[in-house]
């Protein structure tokens, strides 16, 4: 059975861009949300979760270091910092939220390790280097360890935000790189996973028509 995923991030507490996600989650089409930080308020992600009807679940952004750790660390609000979790029993989900590990790439790699590639699914906030990390200035600010952890690990998917001028589709070795940040598109994407792994479809979704 295919997985249907859609993928969010950086809304930046917008009330706009909360309520569409929640409908088109809710819509029927999908298996899955996401969203990949940057809610700027406990109340406003805790809202999100709440509404969504279907399984959800969410990284941290660079805006939400001041969560509480009873907010990170708890059972209500599905937001994770760092979090490794099994879909459907086939696929392999990891979230990199804003505040992870110094070690992640050597944690990513013995999570991966027993694993098909095919069926592992990745979720940051922030991007790999030269993959939707560019910002006005022209300046790449993406993440060197996220990249080597492509290249060596090659999942089928890697999902971030954070780059909000760099919303888009990228791949590196087979692997769909989506910079899914949501706050000046008013966009997100719907990613399709195979029953057999690998990425079938990915679609652009306007959420608000900014």
């Amino acid at each position: 059975m295919a997985l249907k995923i859609l993928v969010t991030s950086d809304f930046h507490a917008k009330e706009d861009l909360k309520e569409a996600a929640i409908e088109e989650a809710n819509s029927g089409e999908y298996d899955l949300f996401l969203n990949l930080g940057d809610y700027m308020d406990e109340d406003y992600a805790e809202e999100l979760f709440k509404e969504i009807e279907i399984p959800g679940l969410g990284t941290t952004g660079n805006r939400d270091m001041m969560f509480s750790e009873d907010f990170i660390q708890g059972d209500d609000v599905p937001v994770y910092d760092f979090l490794e979790a099994d879909i459907d029993d086939k696929y392999l989900l990891v979230l990199i939220g804003g505040d992870f590990p110094d070690d992640v790439k050597q944690q990513f790699e013995e999570l991966v390790e027993d694993h098909d590639a095919d069926k592992v699914i990745v979720g940051s906030h922030y991007p790999p280097h030269k993959l939707g990390d560019r910002i006005h200035s022209g300046r790449r600010i993406g993440f060197e360890q996220f990249r080597e952890m492509i290249l060596k690990e090659r999942p089928a998917l890697w999902m971030n935000g954070h780059v909000h001028e760099d919303f888009g589709q990228n791949s590196l070795l087979g692997t769909e790189v989506l910079n899914a940040a949501g706050e000046e598109t008013g966009k997100a994407y719907s990613v399709t996973i195979g029953d057999e792994g690998g990425v079938e479809e990915v679609e652009e979704v306007t959420l608000v028509d900014y």
